[in-house]
């Protein structure tokens, strides 16, 4: 039986109106959630290749 996830999306955090990702707070974001047990699944990007959208799993409990 293969495993099974759940799944969290988080949007990333913009600056600049809007126009830049702030990754200082992205990161700790991921950080925060990664001490919890999740970890990176997909990333999307806009036609800019802007950061848009994180997918984010771990195992169900």
């Amino acid at each position: 039986m293969s495993p099974q996830y759940e799944y969290k999306t988080i949007k990333s955090t913009k600056k600049w109106l809007g126009l830049m990702t702030d990754r200082t707070i992205t990161e700790q974001r991921l950080n925060r959630l990664a001490q919890e047990g999740w970890e990176l699944d997909q990333v999307t990007t806009d036609w800019t290749g802007i950061l848009q959208v994180l997918v984010l799993r771990r195992p169900k409990q």
